[in-house]
């Protein structure tokens, strides 16, 4: 009886003040974002080669501009990429790429040169869900790619055959899968089609990524751009004075190399 007396004093001492109990602390939980961020700056290495028709379709003029010529005449080039992925799968990616460069070359059948000079911009806004297994991943695309080309033109000692401003948007859908080899390096392939303002668009990109830690990656990649783009009335009998005809059917291709980080 006594043991349980003294016991119940105890209790109510501590209680109301009676002793001091030293807080419990809570434990520390850390705090695990729902986002993954990457940002990558990169050098794509590209090489133009395709069709540009101007006043005509029976003017057309064949572009072969290769690496060495594009450096040679690069006023300025802009690149960048973004992805953002939540952990429900779901992502969104912003690619933009401009640059400024011009070439010149003989014109099939004719004795005169072309001389172009392109500023080229495009702009790719894109969501995606992705599909998660052992090794790999899947993405499923969907999104927009925003062109704007301007192009000046002119045959040799003649200026100004053509002087023009193009804006234009195409609808795509595609798919990225991406496999880790092991845990510093990923291989990975995409691919998208679509068209709208142009009457067809494609890409198709593969590469490999190297992991230096967890903030950086190098990535390196092939990728070609396709795109088939026709505005304005072409010149015939009929339309003897059209100057407002433009064909544009191109392919860029070539080696990029960025470093990725990851936040």
């Amino acid at each position: 009886m006594n043991k349980i007396v003294l016991s119940t004093a105890l209790f109510s001492s501590l209680l109301f003040g009676g002793g001091d109990i030293a807080p419990v602390e809570a434990p520390v939980v850390e705090e695990v974002s729902s986002w993954e961020f990457e940002f990558s700056p990169y050098l794509a290495m590209s090489s133009i080669s395709g069709d540009s028709a101007v006043i005509s379709p029976d003017a057309l003029s064949h572009i072969e501009l290769g690496f060495d010529d594009i450096v040679d005449a690069l006023e300025f080039g802009l690149a960048g990429h973004f992805e953002a992925l939540h952990h429900s799968g779901w992502g969104v990616l912003v690619d933009y790429n401009y640059v400024s460069l011009g070439g010149s070359g003989p014109i099939p059948g004719y004795t005169n040169t072309l001389t172009v000079d392109i500023k080229q911009a495009v702009f790719e806004a894109q969501g995606f869900y992705r599909q998660q297994f052992e090794n790999n991943s899947f993405d499923y695309i969907a999104g927009i790619r925003r062109w704007n080309l301007k192009m000046d033109a002119s045959i040799s000692a003649v200026p100004n055959v053509n002087d023009t401003d193009n804006d234009w948007v195409d609808f795509i859908i595609g798919a990225r899968w991406i496999h880790n080899i092991d845990e510093n390096w990923k291989f990975y392939v995409s691919g998208d089609v679509g068209g709208g303002g142009s009457d067809f668009t494609a890409s198709a990109v593969g590469g490999v990524r190297y992991t230096f830690n967890e903030w950086l990656d190098l990535d390196i990649q092939y990728k070609g751009l396709w795109v088939d783009y026709e505005t304005g009335t072409p010149r015939d009998a009929n339309h003897l004075n059209s100057t407002d005809y433009f064909k544009y059917d191109t392919v860029t291709y070539g080696p990029m190399i960025g470093l990725n980080f990851k936040f």
